[in-house]
Order: C-alpha cells, then structure tokens, then sequence
C-alpha cells in the first residue's frame, strides 16, 4: 500500500486536543503513523501509545484542573482532566459490552493486520493516528448531544475489536466526525463511501451487517446527516427521515421492542444495550416525524415502560461531577412523549384538525398541553448538566411551546379563509392580536420563537457547542425564525415591534455565521436563507400596510421563491431593509385548500427544494 502523503505525518497537537494549525512550527510537530512501524512489536507499542496519548487527548475542562495522565488507569474522579472522564460516565468506561471480547490476549501482528484491513485504512485514505484523532474528536464534541455509541467503541485501545465487530458503527462516527472538517473533505466522502456500501448491506438484509450496533450507526447517522454534495440540500431532512426509517425496521427485526418491558430478574449488559439502542429509536422516530408533519407509524416504537435514569446505567456517573446523561435522556423522553400526545390530539386526521380548527375545541389540549410543559420544567429546570446540553433541553421545552400554541395561529388563518373574506388584502388580526380569541396562545407561540432564538444568540458557544449540534436544533431555530416571518406578514404582531424583530434576526444570522465552518455546514446554509428573507428583499418593496391574512402553506414552488433571495446581486449586498415589513408574497405563498394538506398543517419548512411526496 502507497502512502498517503497528506496524512502520511500528523501533528503532535491532535493528540492534546488542541488546534494549532496557526501557530509557528505547526509543520514540524509530527509523529510517525503506523505505516512507519517496522516490526509488529513496535506497532503494539505504537498503538498502546496511542491509547494512552488518545485517552488523554481531550481538552481540559472549563476549570481546567490537572494535567493530563500518563495512564489511563490513573483516572481518578477528582482529575476532570483524564481522557474521557468528562465524555463518558464512568461506568461507560468500565462496561465491558458484551458483543466484544475485550480483555483476552492479543496477538501483535493480529492487532496491526486488523486495523489494516479496515476499508479506509487499506485504501490509504486514512491512517491510524489520523482515525484515533477522528473518534477523540467524536467523543469531545458530538457524543454528549447524542451517547448512543458504546464506550468501547470509543476507547482507543480497543480500536481493533471495533473494527472486527463494530465496522458499522465506527464508520458511522467518523462520518459524523469528519463532515464538518474543510479540511478532510476528501477523506469525508471516501468514509462516506464505505459508509453507503454498509448501508446497502443492511438495505438488502445482509446476515452479517444485522446489529445493534448497525441500529446505533443508523440512528447516529439520522441526527447528523452526512453531507451529499452536489445534490439539492433539505438541511438533511429527507436523508434522516428514510436513515431513521431503516433503522427503526431494523430494530424490529432484531427485536429490540421487547427490550422495552421491565423483566424479573436483572437486566445484563447487552439488554442494557438493546433497551438504549430502542430508547434512542423512540426519540428519533418521534422527533424526525414531527419536524416533518408525518403520522407516526400506528404500530411505531414505543415505551412499555416508564423509564428513569436508574435503568440506564450505562449513562450514569458515579461521582458528583460527572455528567448525567441517563437523566438528560430520561429529560428527552418526557417531553419527547409530550410531543407526541399533542401531534396525536392535534393532528389526529384532516378531518380531525379542521373540525377542531373551526369549532375551536382546541384550546383546552392546547391548555392541558400548557400546565403539563410547566410541571415538565419544574422537575427538571435543576438538573446539573453542562450548560450547553442543558441548552439543547431548554429548545426542545420551547419548540414544544411554539409547537402547541401556534396550532391556534394557525387556525386563525384557516377560519379566515372560510369566511369568504378577500385574503389578498384583509388581515387577519385588523386591530392586532390582543382582539383575537386566540390572542394569549399566539402570544405565547410568539414568545416561544423569540425565547428559541435568544437561547441560541446568548446562552450557546457557537463554535465549541451550536457547531456540532445535531441538525433537528437547527431547524427548530430556523422553524422559529419562518414563524415570526409569517407572524408578521399576518399582522400578529405590530409593525412597530418589525425593528426590534429584525434586529434580533440579524444578531441570530450573526451566529449562525459564526458557527459555520464552511459554505457546505447547514449554519452557513440557513444564515444565508434567513438572510435573504428577512433583510434582501430585492425588488419585493412592496407595501407596509400588506400584511395580511392567508391560509396558504409552503410548496415546493415557495421554496424555489425563498431560495432565490440567495443569488442576491454585489451591489445589493448591503441593501438590507429591516424597515420592511414581511409580506406572504415575498416567500411564495399561494392559495390552496389547508384541508388537502393538513397533516403538514405546522411541518417544519422546507429550506431547500426537495420533493417531499416521495417521503
């Protein structure tokens, strides 16, 4: 095998978990990879330098207590500092799953052969410094949104055993890993490309592919999906929502569903894996189906049980200041039920939604709804958390709120458009929306968007935590930010309160600028479409005084329409208007029947043109 001469030699910084790709003597720091190692003692001892140098790679935490150990085996709960001692609990960390014989004997020619026949290594696309740093920056930077993974798989000593019996799996955290690095663009999309040959494997039902840990991949995968270059992009959406389906058939097939059930006797590990991996299945389903106004499968993953943090122990620390993540995901489960019981009542059928829309039943679900998002927060607003996962709580609380309460927005619109009124040219909410019957839930849904996108401009790092956040956070800001676009076009909120929106708008695309790390990351994507929403108008000048009533929805030729304020000429770039109001003609709204299409009532808008009958 040729060598890779651009990653023939890696810094000695990926090892320490720090970016000094500016500083001075950047290219003189290196450190030999393993095709290097002349004899297979040697590789032995190269990669058990790796373990170590790995396990401690990771950035030191805010406080930055205790340098870095020269041996895993010297962690300790009092040094945050020890490799992934802040990543993954404890118990992760000693957990020896059962799907991988850890802890025999291994031959050393074994252990070098096995790490070069992973696909890859063996085409020269990548080495093993280059992988180990990949899984350390997975662990540091996307594990916590989403622990899914085992710990094993992780650990870089046992990098071999994952590569025999967690192929799927591992490639799919390095596809995550390696998505948003400009600077391993080639190698992203030549993992991507083993990626896919193992997910036409599991597509054809191949006996040997069929594992938790592909159901773990699949899921991974579907809450950052990898990036499909030159195709139309839908922020992701359509990829997760057909990634997410086959994971939830495979997880059928190998029975996961009965992991669900609380048994007699104690649980051993690899049940405890199962019942993740199903949990986990649960909230993805769930989550993905609302963001796109899908009906839930009549028969689709459930809970029998009433979990709690104490059933995944796996997730729990076992020393005050480690993360908890079995109660962040007991946390997500709650108000991930929530979520579903009001897509249930609310969205039940068309026939359903629009009785309740006229006859305006919906209020008391949307009350119920209400106090139960209250009693949620009151339980959990004092779990100890990092702030940024904490955060990720927080939007997922105000989503539901914008979620529930702008059900009687929307059916503000729609009885208007029964009424027979010219929606052309009257509004909505003629003498604003304190007039209306619904004005505390538009109020409140109005509230809900703003709260969404302060949580993201004040409380978020944008480029240590919103960078590497799943994309369903995203697009619960970007749903946000359409919302109070067609708040404003309605009339539901005043024309004097336009300035303060827009600025807060402009302040949130600033952030999203910030966290981008090229024109490919869906950051970059959505701040330039919400910049040419609200602040390049182009030739749309139109009247202040149009803000109106419609009971249109977003088609595909909408999409079109609001992509089109992308190609925003040079000399227009710094003709922002923030004093013109929004107005439904300038994102392509267009009359129809809300009854044919009610069921994607309150989707998530699409950002880029898909066609989504094919989902």
């Amino acid at each position: 095998r040729t060598s890779n001469p651009r990653i023939s030699h890696l810094p000695l910084h990926l090892f320490r978990g720090r970016d000094l790709s500016h500083d001075e003597g950047y290219r003189s720091q290196t450190i030999p990879s393993m095709r290097e190692v002349p004899r297979s003692e040697d590789a032995v001892r190269f990669v058990g330098h790796l373990s170590c140098s790995s396990y401690n790679a990771f950035p030191e935490d805010e406080e930055g207590d205790g340098p870095p150990l020269d041996n895993p085996a010297d962690s300790t709960p009092g040094n945050a500092s020890s490799a992934l001692g802040s990543i993954l609990s404890p118990v992760q960390q000693t957990r020896q799953d059962p799907l991988l014989p850890f802890g025999s004997p291994v031959n050393p020619a074994t252990i070098e052969r096995d790490i070069g026949e992973y696909p890859p290594v063996k085409n020269g696309a990548l080495d093993a410094p280059l992988l180990h740093h990949l899984l350390q920056h997975y662990a540091t930077n996307y594990h916590p949104y989403f622990p899914i993974v085992p710990s094993n798989v992780l650990l870089p000593q046992y990098l071999h055993e994952t590569i025999k019996h967690e192929s799927f799996l591992l490639t799919a955290a390095l596809v995550v890993a390696s998505r948003d690095r400009s600077d391993l663009a080639e190698l992203h999309q030549s993992i991507w490309v083993h990626m896919r040959h193992l997910i036409l494997d599991v597509v054809l039902g191949m006996s040997t592919i069929r594992s938790v840990g592909c159901v773990e991949g699949l899921l991974l995968l579907g809450e950052w999906t990898p990036l499909t270059l030159g195709q139309n992009d839908d922020g992701g959406e359509g990829a997760a929502w057909s990634i997410v389906g086959l994971g939830v058939r495979l997880a059928y097939l190998l029975r996961l569903e009965e992991s669900s059930f609380r048994a007699d006797k104690e649980a051993d590990p690899a049940m405890l894996r199962r019942r993740l991996a199903w949990t986990f299945t649960y909230l993805s389903d769930r989550q993905i189906s609302i963001r796109m106004g899908q009906a839930f499968w009549s028969r689709g993953p459930a809970l029998s049980a009433r979990f709690t943090a104490e059933d995944f122990p796996s997730l729990q620390p076992q020393y005050a200041s480690g993360d908890d993540f079995a109660s962040l995901l007991q946390a997500q489960v709650e108000l991930t039920t929530l979520f579903g019981n009001a897509h249930d009542i609310l969205f039940a059928s068309k026939q359903r939604t629009a009785e309740l829309m006229v006859r305006g039943d919906y209020t008391k679900y949307i009350d119920d709804a209400s106090r139960a998002i209250v009693a949620w927060d009151l339980v959990w607003t004092q779990l100890t958390a990092p702030s940024h996962l904490k955060c990720c709580l927080r939007m997922m609380e105000k989503y539901l709120r914008l979620y529930v309460n702008a059900f009687a927005f929307q059916a503000v619109l729609y009885r208007a458009s029964l009424s027979g009124m010219d929606v052309a040219r009257v509004s909505c909410f003629p003498h604003s929306a304190m007039a209306s019957p619904d004005a505390r839930m538009v109020y409140e849904a109005v509230d809900a968007a703003e709260a969404l996108l302060r949580i993201a401009i004040e409380d978020i790092d944008p480029e240590r935590h919103l960078r590497y956040m799943p994309a369903r956070f995203y697009l619960y800001e970007i749903h946000s930010a359409v919302f109070l676009y067609k708040a404003h076009a309605a009339g539901a909120i005043s024309s004097g309160k336009h300035a303060q929106t827009a600025s807060l708008m402009r302040r949130f695309v600033g952030v999203l600028e910030t966290a981008a790390t090229g024109t490919d990351h869906i950051a970059s994507k959505y701040a330039k479409l919400l910049n040419g929403l609200w602040f390049h108008k182009g030739g749309a000048r139109g009247d202040a005084t149009r803000s109106r009533c419609s009971e249109e929805r977003v088609q595909s030729d909408e999409v079109d329409d609001v992509n089109a304020f992308n190609r925003v000429d040079d000399d227009d770039e710094n003709d922002d208007d923030t004093s013109h109001l929004p107005s439904f003609d300038e994102i392509g709204l267009q009359p129809l029947d809300w009854i044919e299409s009610v069921e994607g009532l309150f989707s998530m808008p699409a950002a880029f043109p898909w066609d989504q009958s094919i989902y």
